[in-house]
């Protein structure tokens, strides 16, 4: 049941069959970047909206969590998509593991947007993935990032993650016997 969208918004048949689908009046707020997320991995229907919304929106969220709440939102429509815990402690689980490996650096929108433009691409979201990613962006622009100054490069820090998660996967060169 796709139905008509703007860009960013839902139109209100659909937010209806959402809330049917979910049990509970699910705002256009929490639906908006649920369908953002979805509509870059797989096809979009009420059904799963609601699913995802009732997965990620089970406790009240911290107040760093309503700051960047559509990247929030995202990044646990990626994890649900992968099938991994997706609600809120989840989300700042995995942000806090990027964080332990790369320093308290950078604020949560950079890593936010790093990790939904991975999940959007279909890449695994491992603390290890995300980092990766961050020190790509860091090599080409300094290690003083800005959501502003890494969303032209997102696409080229994907691919780079992604040839960097290939050559691990190759298997080490076989010493001649002798």
């Amino acid at each position: 049941m796709e139905t008509e969208r703007t860009e960013d918004r839902i139109d209100r048949t659909f937010l209806q069959a959402v809330r049917k689908a979910a049990g509970f009046r699910v705002s256009p707020r929490q639906a908006e970047p649920v369908v953002a997320a979805l509509r870059r991995r797989q096809p979009v229907t009420p059904e799963i909206v609601a699913r995802i919304v009732a997965a990620i929106e089970q406790r009240e969220r911290s107040a760093r969590q309503r700051r960047n709440a559509d990247l929030w939102r995202q990044l646990g429509t990626f994890l649900v998509l992968e099938g991994k815990p997706a609600h809120l402690e989840a989300q700042r689980a995995l942000i806090g593991r990027v964080r332990r490996i790369l320093g308290e650096r950078h604020p949560d929108r950079v890593l936010l947007e790093v990790a939904v433009a991975l999940g959007a691409a279909g890449y695994p979201l491992e603390a290890r993935t995300i980092a990766d990613a961050v020190r790509w962006l860091e090599s080409r622009l300094g290690h003083e990032l800005t959501a502003e100054a890494v969303e032209p490069y997102l696409d080229q820090a994907v691919e780079a993650v992604a040839t960097l998660a290939r050559s691990r996967k190759r298997p080490p060169a076989r010493r001649p016997r002798r």
